[in-house]
C-alpha cells in the first residue's frame, strides 16, 4: 500500500512544500544601484565634469527609488520624462539649468534602461500568486453582494 512506507510519507509533505516555496520565490529585475558610466559620461573636464557627475548621480537615484518601480524590465520608457523624475533638492549648484538636465539624463536613462546589463535579478519572497486570486475572489464577492442587494 502506497501509505504504508516512509518515504511515501515524506514525499506526502515535501513535495507540496516545495511546490510552495517555488511558487513564492519569483525573479525580480532591479536596476544595479551602481551608477553605469555611460548614464554619467560627460565631455566636460575638470570641475564641471565633477559637478556633471554629482548630477548624473542625483538622477540616478531618482531612478532607482521612483522610476524603477513604475516601469518593468524591457518595456519602453516614455518619451518625456514623467513627475517623479526630478530632483527635490540639488545638493550642488550645477553647470546648466535643471529643466535641460533633467531631459538630458531621462535621454540618457533611455538608452540605459533596456539593457540587460544595467539590470540584476534576483529571486525574492512573494505569495501575491496566492494572495491576489483571494482578494479578487473577495471583491467579486462584495460587488455581487452588493448588485443584489440593489435589486431588492
Amino acid at each position: 500500500m502506497l501509505y504504508n512506507r516512509r518515504i511515501d510519507r515524506a514525499l506526502l509533505v515535501l513535495v507540496p512544500v516545495a511546490l510552495f516555496v517555488y511558487e513564492s520565490t519569483r525573479p525580480m529585475q532591479r536596476l544595479k544601484t551602481e551608477m553605469p558610466a555611460e548614464f554619467a559620461e560627460s565631455s566636460a573636464t575638470g570641475k564641471q565634469k565633477a559637478a556633471q557627475t554629482q548630477l548624473a548621480g542625483e538622477y540616478w537615484n531618482v531612478v532607482l527609488a521612483e522610476i524603477q518601480w513604475r516601469y518593468t524590465y524591457g518595456s519602453p520608457l516614455p518619451d518625456t520624462p514623467p513627475d517623479g523624475f526630478r530632483l527635490l533638492q540639488r545638493t550642488a549648484p550645477g553647470p546648466e539649468p535643471l529643466a535641460a538636465s533633467r531631459f538630458r539624463y531621462w535621454h540618457r536613462l533611455q538608452q540605459i534602461w533596456l539593457k540587460p546589463e544595467s539590470w540584476e535579478t534576483s529571486r525574492e519572497w512573494s505569495t501575491q500568486w496566492l494572495t491576489e486570486p483571494i482578494m479578487q475572489a473577495g471583491n467579486w464577492l462584495d460587488q455581487s453582494v452588493a448588485a443584489l442587494m440593489g435589486r431588492l
